[in-house]
């Protein structure tokens, strides 16, 4: 613009001293009054004509440029709708090529699953009598064409050749339910230890006897069969009993539901959920101790005494969602056979440390913000930790409902460390090296103050000093470099670094949550080391056989990780557990693993 202005001035310059130069000129030099007159009144008029048409171009020139800029306004509006149209487009034609997938992954199924059905399954042996030359089989159709009457033209290929050997024809009947002939009972190699009743206590006539299998374990397995008598009183109906004879036990040690007595399936559940024993290895065990049994029996008496564990679960979920908690939430993935497929599901784990409870839950193996929703229910809580992924779609301001919104949402300052140890280690920018020395120093604060033994009032005091406001400050001025490097030069930021810088940004006022208060933690590793023990046996197993496995293992995992956090053993607790539950106890509070102790039977 300036050097247009320039241009300008010289050009009037140069006009100016052209205008001088020349002398002056009379227009109206040797004319009359009248010609001057007519003269003057014909330049009027034509600077007259003059002006309305630079009016009139001033108007077109301003609808013009009207109409220009809603052309404009209308090819911006247009240019939006077909941006808006062209993503629908491509949503659209991501839909329906993973419709398409989808359609032809069922249709190979159905497929396969008709051929299994409905599918000849014999094989196809080749003839002997074939043409090897040419490697075509004969055909008697071929032959009736070619064959006109002659010797010549007579073809039997396509006919066996005689065989002297008779041939025998075995029926062989067709086994259509493939039943074995006979079944394996349930029992244990050796002669079993017997109970017998009492005839002389009996009140009644006696009707039956039978015996009924239990079997017992404490340092090895054995079987126990107790004489079950069936007798009539007289005016009532015939039932059956157990009337022991001196020295035996006074009642059937058969936990309800099962042929097993509490301590047996307290060893069956240690195996399972807390030594990590796969059913299979299980079951080859008890095989080898001389037990017949089948695994799928197993699972049914773990599931006797998931019954009761589940009630004892949600009065452990009460507990650790009262009102002002501070919990950690985290979830681990884990494969389920769903029908003739394996899926990819999610576990939930919930930890209260102050309650000293973890919980473990399972909506169908969804991962979305509903599990969550629909787990913490109305409970109004104080404090809620996750990672990253967790505090994106749930923890979001525009998720917060009614119940939540005065609840402290943090983020895991580990996860946010992690990506930047990541970035320098395997990215190898050095630029997250000054991140990961302020990271540490945090810690290291932290660390001190549980050396210190400090109270939450004085470690919320000192979290609030001088040193953690230095930490911040730095992390914040590197962080805004960064931001404006990425900005002006992506190019030289790493993908790792990027990911660290963009993480910390978003999350910044949930990682420093936790300096609001003294009993807040600083990252999320209690839930991580709480779910730590299912992804043990998740590594194990390999995969669950159905969602119901899933339910089961959160149920006993959500029990035995609570035991431990009261720094008990879980090997005691299960069997005081079923203990109390085969007496008849049923107050569960009392059976919490903190009041276990003080459990009494009805």
């Amino acid at each position: 613009m300036d050097d247009l202005q320039h241009i300008i001035k010289q050009k009037r310059e140069l006009l100016s001293r052209d205008t001088f130069s020349r002398a002056a000129f009379d227009s109206s030099e040797g004319m009359s009054e009248n010609q001057k007159d007519r003269y003057i009144s014909y330049l009027v008029d034509r600077v007259n004509e003059m002006d309305l048409d630079k009016r009139a171009m001033e108007l077109v020139l301003e609808d013009f440029l009207k109409a220009k800029k809603e052309m404009q306004e209308e090819l911006s509006v247009m240019k939006k709708r077909q941006e808006q149209l062209d993503s629908r487009l491509d949503t659209e034609t991501k839909k329906r090529k993973k419709a398409e997938q989808r359609v032809e992954q069922m249709e190979n199924q159905l497929a396969f699953a008709r051929k299994n059905q409905f599918g000849d399954k014999r094989q196809k042996v080749k003839n002997a009598n074939e043409d090897e030359s040419n490697g075509e089989n004969p055909d008697r159709n071929d032959e009736q064409e070619k064959f006109d009457g002659t010797d010549d033209t007579l073809e039997t290929k396509s006919v066996p050749e005689p065989s002297d050997a008779p041939v025998s024809k075995k029926e062989t009947k067709r086994d259509l339910c493939n039943r074995p002939d006979t079944y394996n009972a349930m029992g244990l190699q050796g002669d079993p230890v017997e109970h017998p009743s009492d005839d002389s206590k009996i009140p009644g006539r006696i009707l039956d006897r039978k015996m009924v299998k239990v079997f017992h374990f404490e340092t090895r397995l054995v079987e126990e069969h107790f004489e079950m008598i069936h007798y009539v009183e007289k005016g009532k109906k015939p039932k059956w009993g157990y009337f022991p004879k001196a020295g035996h036990p006074a009642m059937v040690t058969k936990f309800e539901g099962t042929k097993a007595t509490p301590e047996f399936l307290q060893a069956l559940a240690y195996e399972v959920y807390v030594k990590n024993v796969t059913f299979g290895l299980l079951h080859q065990w008890l095989l080898d101790l001389g037990m017949t049994v089948s695994a799928n029996t197993l699972r049914n008496w773990l599931k006797q005494g998931k019954k009761h564990l589940d009630r004892l679960v949600v009065l452990l979920k009460e507990i650790a969602l009262e009102k002002d908690s501070i919990v950690n939430c985290d979830e681990t993935w884990c494969k389920v056979r769903k029908y003739d497929a394996y899926k990819k599901c999610y576990i939930w784990a919930l930890v209260n440390k102050a309650e000293q409870t973890v919980i473990f839950f399972y909506e169908d193996g969804s991962r979305g913000r509903d599990v969550l929703v629909h787990f913490l229910g109305d409970a109004e809580l104080k404090s809620i930790m996750t990672d990253g992924y967790n505090a994106y779609v749930f923890i979001g301001d525009e998720l917060k409902s009614a119940t939540l919104k005065n609840t402290e949402h943090q983020v895991c300052m580990a996860h946010t460390k992690a990506k930047f140890v990541k970035a320098e280690d395997s990215g190898g920018d050095h630029e997250a090296h000054v991140f990961n020395v302020c990271f540490g120093g945090l810690y290291g604060l932290e660390h001190q103050y549980d050396k210190e033994g400090l109270i939450p009032d004085e470690r919320y005091r000192r979290r609030q000093g001088l040193e953690t406001k230095e930490i911040q400050i730095t992390l914040r001025q590197h962080l805004s470099i960064q931001l404006e490097k990425l900005k002006t030069e992506p190019e030289n930021v790493s993908s790792y670094l990027k990911e660290a810088v963009n993480y910390l940004e978003k999350f910044w006022d949930e990682i420093f949550a936790y300096l609001k208060d003294g009993n807040y933690p600083i990252d999320n590793n209690i839930a991580e080391r709480s779910i730590r023990k299912l992804t043990t046996q998740r590594n194990s197993m390999l995969h669950f056989g159905s969602d119901e496995g899933v339910e089961m293992a959160a149920t006993y995992h959500s029990v035995i990780s609570t035991v431990k956090m009261h720094g008990k053993s879980a090997w005691e607790f299960l069997g005081k557990f079923f203990t109390n539950i085969f007496n008849g106890c049923r107050d569960y509070l009392s059976l919490s693993p903190k009041n276990i102790g003080l459990a009494l039977c009805q």
